[in-house]
């Protein structure tokens, strides 16, 4: 997995770990500021350095490789960098892959994230059955940690969602389907649980509840079941408008997302006025 490296000019700089984390930190500050190019030389400097200090401790210095390597593909897959991104997910997994065999749970959800970002990578070049087989891997990952600690049933849902846009990805649209109407199962237990909760922790399940409702729609939409995708669609739009009305700023868009999407639909199901009428609305939104 390391022999890229081999032959490449190192950095001419210090081999020791309180430098890399400077960088680390530096380079955090400047993804946070919006200059991800200028992030990505710093992380890569950190990544040289704490690869010489791996390659003496491979034990001591394996997890702090990775984790920079993770940071380091993070934001070449924001500047668009598939491949360089893959290669440093893969140096990711394969150390934490190694570490996570003894249970630990912290290390089995590095392991579940760094596979899902592989799969994002494969996502974003069309590799639609490699990126599954990663978004797969990680969910399963979930549902063992589910099953034994609790309290991983949104990053099972977050799996599913990956998986259902893979699907789509692809046209299997049926499958994509299948996925979301296991999110939603996931949002509307959790929300049904969460009676009496505040606005503050029961609104983003909501919002993520309407998401699912929207995605649902469009799969839906995309197969040509056009009486299900209104189903789902209205679902979501009225989820959307209700939050909307208690905070505008955040959710005025999303709901105004859902209109436009109302219009097309209508229009596709040869029913001009009411698409004309959700035109208004996205326009001028009644909220």
């Amino acid at each position: 997995m390391f022999d890229f490296l081999k032959g490449k000019k190192e950095e001419d700089i210090p081999a020791d770990p309180q430098t890399a984390r400077e960088l680390c930190i530096e380079a955090e500050k400047l993804n946070e500021e919006d200059e991800p190019k200028k992030a990505e030389k710093l992380y890569q400097k950190a990544f040289s350095c704490v690869y010489k200090l791996y390659s003496e401790e491979p034990e001591k210095y394996g997890f702090e490789l990775a984790s920079c390597a993770s940071e380091l593909g993070n934001t070449q897959q924001n500047l668009e960098k598939y491949e360089e991104a893959g290669k440093m997910f893969n140096i990711a997994a394969e150390i934490i892959d190694a570490l996570a065999v003894n249970g630990d749970k912290d290390l089995q959800e590095a392991m579940a994230d760094i596979h899902l970002s592989i799969g994002d990578t494969y996502f974003f070049k069309d590799k639609f059955d490699a990126a599954e087989t990663e978004y797969l891997f990680s969910l399963e990952v979930y549902e063992r940690l589910e099953d034994k600690f609790g309290g991983y049933i949104e990053d099972i849902a977050y799996c599913h969602d990956c998986l259902a846009k893979s699907f789509s990805g692809r046209e299997n649209y049926t499958a994509a389907i299948g996925s979301y109407e296991k999110i939603i199962s996931v949002y509307e237990k959790l929300i049904a649980d969460s009676n009496g909760a505040s606005a503050e922790n029961i609104d983003p399940l909501k919002d993520d509840l309407a998401q699912a409702y929207s995605d649902i729609g469009y799969a839906y939409s995309c197969a040509k079941d056009y009486e299900d995708a209104e189903k789902y669609y209205l679902k979501a739009a009225e989820i959307f408008k209700k939050l909307a009305a208690s905070d505008p700023e955040e959710y005025t868009d999303k709901l105004v997302s859902q209109y436009q999407d109302l219009s097309v639909l209508y229009s596709d199901m040869k029913k001009p006025e009411i698409s004309d009428e959700y035109k208004r609305l996205y326009k001028n939104p009644d909220i």
